[in-house]
């Protein structure tokens, strides 16, 4: 599989957007089920603040250090590796500090004791789902203006 890489602003803000929608519902449906929370009431009141944390620290931080550490060591065919991992890997400690604002489910031993867990249920959601949609929303979005340029 060939992924694409965000060549200007746009394209890193199309690229976010649905990583942080689909690690967003997925790791909070999850949460929210396990603790056995999950209405929804408590999944639309959670979604808008787990959605823009997670938005906001793709777009921010984890596309930004990603972008760094491929231009310092040339290592640009690894970019979506250090995404998932970071992603993953940062997710995991926030969300469910961000989820406990809106639903108020998650105590400080949940919390260590979901790490583990969260870690590896992000890891599978950012590679099976979350990547691969991400690479079919900016790829589409790059051929259609390639297209359109020409």
């Amino acid at each position: 599989m060939k992924f694409n890489t965000p060549r200007n602003f746009k394209e890193e803000l199309i690229m976010s957007l649905p990583n942080g929608l689909t690690m967003a519902m997925g790791m909070m449906t999850i949460n929210l089920w396990i603790y056995g929370a999950l209405t929804m009431e408590k999944w639309v009141v959670t979604l808008p603040f787990i959605f823009m944390t997670a938005f906001c620290l793709d777009f921010f931080i984890i596309g930004k250090i990603a972008m760094a550490i491929s231009q310092k060591y040339n290592t640009w065919k690894y970019q979506p590796l250090y995404r998932v991992l970071m992603m993953a890997g940062i997710l995991t400690f926030v969300a469910p500090i961000v989820e406990s604002f809106g639903a108020n489910i998650v105590s400080g031993a949940q919390y260590l004791t979901a790490l583990p867990r969260n870690y590896m249920l992000a890891l599978v959601l950012q590679v099976l789902v979350a990547m691969p949609l991400e690479n079919y929303v900016l790829g589409a979005y790059q051929k259609n203006t390639l297209n359109s340029a020409i």
